[in-house]
């Protein structure tokens, strides 16, 4: 397969990813702090299950394609990036939620939670940046 197809493909991976951050960034969790107490733990599991569906296949898509770069094309700046996210996940944001789950809205998790993923929305968008100005040769 032709590297730079691939390059392609894992870049609109990275773009899309990064979109996605900035959503939840921007939209999605600050407005957690609206949402009444009522309710509260089961809209946000209900959330975070939906959210799955977009973001659980978007971020296999990345770690393989980038996995795959690095095996073919040597280097593994991006892979770098992929896995200081998914470490960013496990140790930081993943705990905030399932605080935020138990807390309700008022909780501080959510502003611990909401710089968690600031983080990790620069380093997608970092790891965009980079993709496609390797895409694009």
């Amino acid at each position: 397969m032709d590297l730079r197809l691939i390059q392609f493909g894992v870049a609109c991976i990275d773009v899309a990813m990064a979109s996605v951050s900035w959503l939840i960034l921007l939209c999605t969790y600050p407005d957690f702090a609206r949402w009444r107490l009522e309710g509260f733990a089961e809209a946000h599991e209900a959330y975070t299950r939906r959210v799955g569906w977009v973001v659980g296949p978007l971020l296999l898509a990345q770690l393989g394609g980038h996995v795959w770069l690095t095996v073919i094309a040597g280097g593994g700046f991006g892979l770098g990036l992929v896995l200081v996210c998914w470490v960013l996940t496990a140790a930081w944001s993943v705990p905030c939620h399932r605080r935020l789950q138990q807390e309700g809205p008022s909780s501080p998790s959510l502003g611990s939670l909401i710089r968690s993923h600031a983080w990790r929305t620069a380093v997608w968008s970092g790891l965009a940046v980079y993709s496609v100005r390797l895409a694009a040769g």
